[in-house]
């Protein structure tokens, strides 16, 4: 059986007949620079795990947040970008709107649902992707622009635009995630 691309490294995983299915998929959904809503959130929660790990762990699909630290702490994600797949060239950018609307329940991890209002979130991360030009590149970290939140900090509206995150947050880069959560992490515990 011949081997491609991440299998050619793992020949002994080209036995498994979905491997091909997965190895096309992860092609299709982020093989191209900008990659589409439905798999941009994905995406997001992975970079931000891949500067928060390993003290702050995903969750998982269905999980009641995205990333989730020992002390209980709970982190949810949130991602916009000004470039998306459908603009043709030369297209206005997308401005930045993210839902922090409140939520009638969440599934704990036992997968039994808990009725209640709640953003389920103690920190909230606000990812901006800016760029719209031919560099734009939707997988690269270095791309993005966080705004870190605490929960309490959140005015009480369903949805955020970019110009609230700013005068609510600070900016800043993926090299700068870890340290800005660890410093909420600690002011809220």
């Amino acid at each position: 059986m011949r081997s491609v691309g991440f299998f050619y490294a793992f020949p002994q995983l080209m036995t498994q007949s979905w491997l091909p299915i997965i190895e096309r998929l992860a092609r299709r959904l982020y093989g191209s620079p900008i990659v589409r809503n439905s798999a941009r959130g994905e995406l997001v929660e992975e970079i931000v795990a891949t500067a928060l790990e390993p003290e702050w762990q995903l969750t998982g699909d269905w999980g009641e947040c995205d990333l989730k630290h020992p002390s209980g702490l709970r982190i949810q994600v949130k991602q916009s970008a000004a470039r998306q797949s459908w603009h043709s060239p030369g297209a206005q950018p997308s401005r930045g709107h993210f839902s922090t609307a409140y939520k009638t329940g969440r599934y704990e991890s036992d997968g039994s649902w808990t009725s209640g209002r709640s953003r389920n979130a103690d920190i909230f991360i606000f990812a901006w992707h800016p760029l719209c030009d031919e560099d734009t590149d939707h997988r690269d970290p270095l791309q993005w622009r966080f705004f870190v939140i605490g929960e309490r900090a959140l005015p009480e509206q369903a949805s955020l635009s970019l110009a609230t995150l700013r005068r609510h947050a600070e900016e800043i880069g993926y090299g700068e995630l870890r340290s800005v959560v660890e410093m909420m992490t600690k002011a809220i515990a």
